[in-house]
């Protein structure tokens, strides 16, 4: 007997077996504080799977919002699907993710969203549309020059620099497509601590914060997950920080390759650059009319002609119009001129960034 629901309080230990079981058998606490340490966390987003009265299978569904194009959404990002191996092949998790699509829009949420750690095909069934993020790669070629660092950069202090840098964040990406709004209280819950969402180091100026960067160090190589700048002299401190580091020689991110913090590395270091990315975020519309009624409503007549998985890239700006234009046509969707032109003019390509640390 099989059943699909949310979860009762008195089951969150039971819980916490199966997502050690299946994930990391030293994560309990860790589980724990997505849970007991987010105060935005309900029973009915964390549906389960029962079966025999055992829990089976799981998810996430994590209360958040973000940036379609310019405009604010409510997102349901999906997270922390699992299932117990012995229970696995029997489309127990393709039942629960539909479970989870309808919640969503019973809920009221605008679209879902998740990062695919398996291939994209099984969401993609679903009625999953990728939209794909630019990364880049970059082999360090010169010498840092010591002499350019222009401001102080020191390691993060929460008691010195927390209200700055929420200040810092809202003023960065404000309008930024792709990037999550982070509520002040959204900075204090425990999985933003636990998945690294305060910056490792800042910049300040005698005017006072002007820049942090999120970045870890594994051997030669630096990983840069977020950035955020007021000024080019911060913006320039913060690439110096990372070429700085003794022997460090490449550096990466999934940080669109044409961002100017990219743009002053290689400047500054004579990188070879390589691009990037990949199609593990994944978007499912609640109501793709709502979707373009909210951002862009002359769009909604010709956008109710054009597949739903380009929508999507249309709506997040990872691709204009004319750059779908050879994708349509090959998909049987002829357009006119006039209706390219208004495409293009609706739906701009845009920097789509969704900064690592606020994956769920």
């Amino acid at each position: 007997m099989e059943e699909i629901r949310p979860i009762h309080e008195s089951e969150l230990e039971e819980l916490l077996d199966l997502l050690c079981a299946v994930h990391n058998p030293d994560g309990r606490e860790r589980y724990r504080g997505y849970i007991e340490g987010d105060p935005t966390w309900r029973p009915s987003h964390t549906p389960v799977v029962v079966v025999d009265n055992r829990i089976v299978s799981t998810l996430r569904i994590w209360d958040r919002r973000v940036h379609l194009g310019a405009t604010p959404v409510r997102m349901g990002g999906i997270g922390g699907v699992t299932t117990h191996p012995e229970y696995r092949e029997r489309g127990i998790a393709t039942r629960l993710m539909a479970h989870a699509a309808e919640r969503m829009r019973d809920d009221g949420y605008d679209l879902g969203l998740l990062f695919s750690a398996i291939p994209a095909r099984f969401y993609l069934r679903l009625g999953w549309c990728c939209v794909p993020l630019m990364g880049f790669h970059a082999e360090l070629r010169l010498s840092p020059n010591r002499e350019r660092r222009a401001l102080e950069v020191l390691p993060f202090d929460g008691s010195r620099d927390l209200e700055e840098t929420v200040a810092l964040y809202e003023r960065h990406n404000a309008g930024r497509s792709g990037t999550m709004l982070r509520p002040r209280p959204y900075w204090d819950y425990a999985p933003s601590r636990v998945r690294g969402v305060l910056p490792a180091v800042i910049v300040r100026s005698q005017a006072g914060l002007c820049g942090y960067m999120n970045w870890v160090r594994n051997g030669d190589e630096a990983t840069v997950h977020e950035v955020a700048y007021d000024n080019a002299r911060a913006l320039d401190t913060l690439v110096q920080c990372v070429i700085d580091e003794a022997g460090v020689t490449r550096v990466h991110g999934v940080i669109p390759h044409g961002h100017p913090f990219v743009d002053a590395l290689v400047a500054a270091t004579d990188a070879d650059l390589r691009l990037g990315g990949d199609n593990t975020m994944m978007v499912l519309p609640c109501d793709v009319e709502s979707l373009i009624a909210m951002t862009v409503p002359d769009a909604a007549e010709l956008a109710r002609r054009l597949p739903v998985d380009l929508v999507c890239r249309l709506l997040f700006g990872e691709s204009s119009g004319r750059d779908l234009e050879p994708i349509l046509s090959a998909r049987g969707v002829s357009l006119e001129a006039g209706e390219i032109r208004h495409l293009e003019a609706w739906f701009p390509r845009r920097e789509v960034i969704f900064w690592a640390p606020d994956h769920f």
